[in-house]
């Protein structure tokens, strides 16, 4: 599958397109949906809430860009999910600082550099490294899952997870930034 082709597909609302980004990524969004909602979410909930997915990136096809469409979509089912289960009153309560709004713009910067720092922290770490933490800390997939699907044992991931959040504490340390627990 081209994405290029298929993003200007999916911006000209071709119903084809719809069809091969549904086939192409169905799998994918129920995973992230399933990891996320463990066993609170039912079947049709779940169904649901990867409908609305695919409907989201139909919607907003003008954002998409290309080799960014899978996180995208990755995104749009993490939050989907995360929003559903609060809404089935499903999740723990969040805690005060997530309820308040930012309307402080230097912290809105400050956050957008830490995120694009984190980024490049993150690809700087060797790739199994990256892949596990984003398995682990993007995906919400469980150790053992990781294990199985990168051929390691969950003990090896557990050492890698701890390694790389070593790693990437140093590496933020290094750029300035400070850390807080």
């Amino acid at each position: 599958m081209n994405e290029k082709l298929l993003i200007k597909q999916l911006q000209a609302q071709d119903t084809n397109a719809l069809r091969k980004l549904i086939a192409s990524y169905e799998g994918y969004v129920c995973t992230i949906i399933h990891n996320i909602g463990r066993n609170a979410l039912t079947e049709s909930d779940a169904e649901e809430i990867a409908a609305d997915v695919f409907l989201a990136v139909w919607q907003n096809g003008d954002k998409l860009q290309s080799g960014k469409l899978k996180p995208y979509i990755a995104a749009i089912a993490r939050n989907s999910a995360k929003s559903r289960m609060r809404s089935m009153h499903l999740c723990d309560e969040l805690d005060s600082e997530s309820l308040m709004e930012t309307t402080d713009l230097q912290a809105d910067v400050e956050h957008s550099l830490l995120a694009e720092a984190l980024k490049d922290a993150i690809d700087s770490l060797p790739k199994k490294d990256s892949e596990v933490l984003m398995r682990y800390y993007y995906y919400y997939q469980q150790t053992a899952e990781i294990a199985d699907e990168m051929g390691l044992s969950a003990d090896a991931v557990k050492v890698r997870l701890h390694r790389a959040r070593k790693k990437l504490k140093n590496l933020l340390l290094e750029r300035g930034y400070t850390y807080e627990t």
